[in-house]
């Protein structure tokens, strides 16, 4: 039995708690304790929060309060039922764009302020109180626990890594934190064919109990230590995520690792939504923290079908997001799993992948590289990458108030870092970009 895993959960966390007023420990307990409730139990307690939560919107934040109204509900304690709740407009990312100080509560005040770039390619801002965050964190840990990546574990990390450049100072202080938690990144960005041995050497030499990673930079690493024939340390188990896990991608790296894998779906505005259990099957919504729904077309819920996913987190009271289109299309599923977690289920995820960006070398700059570069620059919009010749990758930027120099320039350095100045980088300014057959932005297109 692992000793570190016991001391940071029983004596490190709860001490940091008291010192900082952070009580992680305390909300992953809470969350760990719900798997021992029954399904009507959990949708009981997800109806008390939701309705708490409605009460705070329509009382606190102005958006809420006028459109909730114009669509025809004057007293929000009439609505209740799930079925009147469903009614309810749905939120989406021009809302946030258009209306942020209207989001916002006008009761909280400090805010921890995010952005993603996100699959859809479009770059979001967004808000949350500090107690939602810590709740965020927790659901992680209690996702990432029964799949033995939980708080302490040993686990390494092949993971998008910081833009720009990083202070030593930095530097240290990232190392400490990853240090405290026992986990080590690995900057998946960096990854290519002529370095992967220097990763599987870090893999080697640290010894993970659990790894964490995208799933593209995982299944090429993994492809390129069955063609080598190399052996590779073998972990417990490796979650992925940041994009759907293809059967075919998973068994390749269960073969590379000799472990089974496991996906998880989240979202920067919520982080971790789902994750698998240990029967592979489907995914585990976090339905204590979370409302998950999916609609068609039409905005009417679709249980069972593929759908547009919405999201309503059920603790950010500092900027609420409820029935939250976030672009990605799921699958949700009625029946129980039979590994006994009683969280519902979501059977797929249909719609989000980010193709991978190739040099005449053979760099592979993974899909992710490009939402998590755009959504450090206000002034951008939407965006889409498009490599059509091998040379070159065309940069879409829609944006009303221009690109400044220095902009053009950090976007330039930055993707040279990983594709070594071998792509000439055209930028095109243009008004929109379109929508796929299925409806979607892409935000990556590889056509070599």
């Amino acid at each position: 039995m692992k000793l570190y895993p016991h001391l940071l959960q029983g004596v490190v966390l709860p001490l940091l708690a008291v010192i900082k007023g952070k009580p992680l420990i305390r909300y992953v307990n809470e969350y760990s304790k719900h798997i021992a409730l029954s399904p009507d139990e959990l949708s009981a307690l997800q109806w008390q929060s939701l309705t708490r939560l409605l009460k705070h919107c329509f009382d606190n934040s102005p958006y809420y309060h006028q459109r909730w109204q114009k669509a025809g509900v004057d007293d929000i304690r009439t609505v209740d039922s799930m079925a009147q709740f469903q009614q309810l407009p749905i939120l989406t990312k021009a809302d946030i764009q258009q209306h942020y100080d209207q989001l916002k509560a006008k009761n909280f005040d400090n805010n921890i302020v995010k952005s993603t770039g996100g699959s859809t390619g479009t770059p979001l801002r967004f808000e949350l109180d500090a107690n939602s965050n810590t709740r965020r964190e927790a659901i992680m840990w209690r996702g990432y626990d029964w799949l033995g990546a939980g708080l302490g574990v040993r686990t390494l990390y092949l993971w998008g890594a910081g833009i720009g450049q990083v202070s030593f100072a930095r530097q240290i202080k990232e190392r400490l934190y990853h240090g405290l938690y026992n986990r080590k990144m690995l900057n998946s960005f960096s990854m290519a064919p002529d370095n992967m041995h220097q990763y599987i050497a870090q893999i080697n030499a640290y010894r993970p109990d659990a790894m964490v990673a995208y799933v593209n930079p995982l299944y090429e690493l993994s492809k390129h230590i069955l063609q080598q024939n190399i052996v590779v340390h073998r972990p417990n188990s490796i979650l992925t995520g940041a994009e759907p896990l293809y059967e075919y991608q998973r068994d390749t790296i269960e073969k590379a690792f000799s472990c089974p894998v496991y996906n998880t779906y989240g979202c920067r505005e919520v982080m971790l939504i789902a994750a698998e259990c240990k029967t592979h099957k489907k995914l585990h919504i976090n339905s204590d923290h979370l409302l998950v729904e999916t609609v068609n077309q039409d905005g009417q819920v679709n249980n069972g079908e593929s759908g547009d996913v919405l999201l309503t987190d059920l603790f950010n009271y500092g900027m609420p997001l409820i029935r939250y289109q976030n672009g990605d299309r799921a699958t949700l599923h009625n029946a129980a799993c039979g590994c006994g977690n009683p969280l519902p289920l979501m059977s797929s995820i249909d719609g989000r992948k980010l193709d991978v960006i190739k040099t005449r070398s053979g760099k592979l700059i993974p899909g992710e590289l490009f939402p998590h570069l755009f959504k450090e620059f206000a002034s951008i919009d939407k965006f889409q990458v498009r490599q059509s010749d091998i040379d070159e990758l065309i940069i879409c930027i829609v944006t009303k108030n221009g690109l400044a120099d220095g902009d053009k320039l950090a976007i330039c350095n930055e993707i040279n870092r990983y594709a070594a100045y071998e792509l000439t980088l055209t930028f095109k300014f243009v008004d929109d970009i379109p929508l796929t057959a299925s409806g979607k932005y892409r935000v990556t297109i590889c056509e070599v």
